[in-house]
């Protein structure tokens, strides 16, 4: 497989773009062509205690939903609660949650065509208060015709349970020179998995229960608390695993469903830590050639330099390649975070050109700012367990430290230093627990639905990468794709009208376009 490699250590050899992307899909496992879909297992591990669907018509009048409505606490929005049992697939599993879900009515209820309702992610991001925000971003014609429904997650923001008590520090890596990915990797799988493990005993009760297969089925309980025949989805990234896992389990309840910044129907823990050996140099080279030679060339110099040196701010703190490299990863993500990445490699780069003197520490200090937002791996970290949670819970694979520490070394090779610990941290997410909760199928055949989805992804996206979106796309037959030429997470609302535009039509019209939209990079 050809991976873009470094010229010099912290280089990344250009060009890396579409020919190395394509190289990767080739590579990457495709959909089996089997008339059948693969049936949802109903296997599970107990840890503790033990169609058609056709569109409603325009003017479709609300139904009478069996919720009871109250205040938010200011906005438009009305608040209520779904009761949902603990464990869908047992019922010997006693107990129940309460789940935190709001509606903003249609503007236009004569000409409502239904609920919009949607994930916004992560797993762990809340959506009930964010409703207005999601409101917000949405073109007039849809706010006007839909009822926009958010429920917040199992485990996430107004929803029960309540999982906490997982605080962690995390431990450091080798500041300077070379790495022994061998014996880094295993004391990072060691320390971490102890915490993991113990941070899974505190919440026995609950951490089988957060995963995909409980939620969608919660999803569909409050369909039907709406009284809805069907619903409209719009899944962002993590969200996208929960709307095809909904379309799986309930396709005849599916009137349209939008897919934005996808997750691949055949993802592993071991995948999604190798996709981050290429995706992430290609999100870095993507922004860097957008914002031209000038920070080409100091992000070469900055990661170079900070190979064999650190730099000490005026508080104590120390910029080292490990926390510059992922504020970097991260920023490259959001077309509206690449202005951070430019200053930040201006501050550190004056810093390091100006010598020892008042300027140079001055720039320093800027950049250690800039740097104390976010945890780097020198910081007091956070263990989130509703991330882990729901993600082991989906995918059952434990890479072994061997394997991490290989693909490790590939994520370096490829990028630097800080794309083998990005590698890692992926795929070392689940170490220390066992199998538990309930996977969701891969499929292995399409799926036919009433309308097609639309998948929405940028080309160059390194936190859901494009190859994912092609997976999505031959996962469900007719599938349409709108492709972004950037790296922007999620796309709908965010980047242009050429993504806009289709997306909406499909929302409102249920028109899937007649051939893949491709948007070009606009910055």
């Amino acid at each position: 497989m050809h991976r873009a490699g470094i010229a010099r250590q912290g280089r990344l050899r250009r060009p890396c773009g579409l020919a190395a992307l394509a190289s990767v899909v080739i590579a990457l496992p495709l959909l089996g062509t089997a008339p059948a879909l693969a049936q949802p297992s109903t296997a599970t591990t107990q840890v503790g205690p033990g169609g058609s669907a056709k569109p409603p018509l325009s003017g479709y009048p609300a139904p009478r939903a069996s919720l009871n409505w109250g205040s938010c606490g200011g906005g438009p929005a009305r608040c209520a609660t779904l009761t949902v049992p603990r464990d869908w697939g047992d019922r010997r599993v006693d107990g129940t949650y309460r789940i935190q879900v709001a509606r903003i009515p249609a503007e236009k209820p004569s000409e409502r065509i239904g609920v919009l309702t949607f994930n916004p992610g992560g797993p762990g991001s809340a959506a009930v208060s964010n409703i207005t925000w999601v409101q917000s971003m949405l073109p007039q014609r849809v706010r006007d015709r839909f009822d926009i429904v958010a429920w917040d997650p199992r485990g996430v923001g107004g929803s029960e349970p309540s999982i906490s008590g997982c605080n962690v520090k995390d431990i450091s890596p080798p500041k300077t020179g070379a790495v022994d990915w061998d014996a880094w990797v295993e004391k990072y799988v060691r320390v971490n998995g102890e915490a993991a493990a113990a941070c899974f005993e505190a919440n026995r009760r609950h951490a089988p229960y957060v995963g995909t297969w409980q939620l969608v089925r919660d999803l569909d309980a409050l369909r039907k608390a709406l009284g809805e025949e069907s619903l409209t989805f719009w899944g962002m990234s993590y969200g996208s695993t929960v709307g095809r896992a909904y379309a799986q389990y309930f396709p005849e309840h599916v009137r349209a469903l939008l897919l934005d910044g996808v997750i691949s129907p055949l993802s592993t823990i071991e995948l999604w830590s190798r996709e981050h050996t290429w995706d992430d140099p290609l999100a870095i080279e993507t922004m860097l050639d957008a914002l031209g030679p000038a920070y080409q060339a100091k992000y070469d110099r900055v990661m170079s330099s900070l190979q064999t040196r650190t730099l000490r701010s005026s508080d104590g703190s120390r910029i080292t390649r490990w926390t510059v490299g992922k504020d970097i990863i991260s920023w490259a993500s959001f077309h509206s975070t690449w202005s951070s990445v430019a200053a930040l490699l201006d501050r550190v780069d004056a810093g390091l050109r100006a010598g020892n003197g008042r300027t140079a520490q001055a720039q320093i200090d800027a950049a250690a700012r800039m740097l104390s937002t976010s945890s780097g791996p020198d910081a007091k970290g956070w263990f989130d367990p509703q991330w882990t949670y729901v993600n082991c819970s989906d995918m059952p694979d434990r890479p072994t430290a061997a394997r991490l520490a290989e693909i490790a070394r590939e994520g370096a090779a490829a990028g630097g230093v800080h794309i083998g610990q990005s590698a890692l941290r992926e795929g070392a997410q689940c170490a220390g627990l066992p199998r538990f909760g309930r996977a969701i199928p891969r499929i292995l055949s399409p799926i036919q639905l009433p309308t097609p989805p639309l998948v929405a992804n940028a080309l160059a996206d390194n936190r859901t990468p494009w190859t994912a979106a092609m997976e999505m796309q031959r996962a469900f037959t007719g599938a349409r794709t709108v492709q972004y030429g950037g790296t922007h997470h999620i796309v709908y609302g965010r980047t242009t009208s050429c993504v806009d535009r289709p997306i909406t039509r499909y929302l409102v019209n249920l028109r899937v376009p007649g051939r893949d939209v491709v948007c070009p990079l606009r910055y």
